[in-house]
């Protein structure tokens, strides 16, 4: 069976994100200060250019109800809180509830059904389609 093609719309602009195109998955820090945000898979122009933040206020001090990056890392602008970035489909499978909320469902459903995977990817990935099932059924 042949590979699904997919386009990802990216969780900010709603825009698809270019085929050829990296894509950047975002902290939970970002979708507190955004929060009508669709998945957390942007497009390289959101994450890198037009939606741009610092983490602390005049004071240096963290803004109120910041979020820490969550490997311990410098957390000092929105930069810090991209948690992975590379293909689109690496990451889809790095962060499949969003690609299943961002237009990469078939895809998906292609991958689980692949043999010889990893075990515990195979099951994060079966937890995240049995989870869109269960919701898309209600």
């Amino acid at each position: 069976m042949t590979r699904p093609r997919f386009l990802l719309a990216c969780c900010l602009c709603r825009r698809t994100i270019p085929p050829d195109s990296d894509a950047y998955a975002l902290d939970r820090e970002w979708v507190r200060r955004f929060p009508l945000m669709v998945g957390t898979i942007a497009c390289p122009a959101c994450a890198l250019h037009d939606f741009t933040w610092g983490c602390h206020n005049r004071e240096d001090q963290f803004v109120e109800g910041h979020l820490p990056v969550a490997d311990g890392g410098p957390d000092i602008d929105s930069w810090s809180h991209i948690e992975k970035y590379g293909s689109q489909g690496g990451i889809i499978l790095t962060h499949p509830e969003s690609g299943l909320l961002q237009g990469a469902e078939d895809y998906l459903r292609h991958i689980a059904g692949r043999q010889g995977l990893d075990a515990t990817f195979t099951r994060r990935l079966q937890a995240a389609l049995d989870a869109w099932d269960a919701h898309s059924s209600v």
